[in-house]
């Protein structure tokens, strides 16, 4: 597993949020707003905002801005380190 500069991931999350836009995997809109971790718990909530590898490090991309686009964590962990998710093939938004 490759090690992840945390300054950096922090970065990408301000870059992305930034640009907003809709989740790149499923194409439904993302509220920004919603805490990651559900009130009271430490259980990711499947709405929120991550900033995700398009192209997934293990299959070859980079750590950097260039290669980060928002998704919704539920989205995000069907997609894990493939370079297309299953999820893209079911809503066919990948041109």
């Amino acid at each position: 597993m490759v090690r992840r500069n945390t300054a950096m991931q922090d970065r990408m999350r301000e870059y992305v949020r930034r640009r907003g836009g809709n989740c790149h995997l499923c194409g439904d809109p993302i509220d920004y707003d919603i805490p990651y971790y559900i009130p009271g718990t430490r259980k990711p909530n499947p709405e929120a905002f991550v900033a995700d590898h398009d192209v997934p490090i293990d299959k070859g991309g980079r750590h950097d801005l260039s290669n980060a686009k928002a998704a919704h964590w539920r989205c995000n962990s069907k997609k894990r380190a493939r370079l297309i998710a299953p999820i893209i093939k079911r809503s066919g938004s990948l041109q």
